[in-house]
């Protein structure tokens, strides 16, 4: 399914984050990356600090093509 079918069934909405919302986003893919790699936490914590970064790494992406994810469908 292409973005723009997402766009059109309402799972996805037009977006344009500022630089500094960008630049956040971008800082907390970091720190999460780093969380990822502490080995003085739980192999559980350590994967969800991994999937966080990716599933923001994915927003990033979503953002950097002028698209956001609809906050009011699961």
């Amino acid at each position: 399914m292409s973005l723009d079918n997402l766009l059109k069934i309402k799972q996805l909405h037009l977006h344009h984050p500022t630089n500094d919302a960008l630049l956040r986003l971008l800082d907390a893919i970091k720190r999460n990356i780093a969380d990822s790699q502490v080995e003085a936490v739980s192999g559980e914590t350590r994967f969800d600090a991994a999937y966080k970064a990716i599933m923001q790494s994915a927003m990033l992406g979503l953002w950097l093509n002028g698209y956001r994810t609809s906050t009011s469908q699961p």
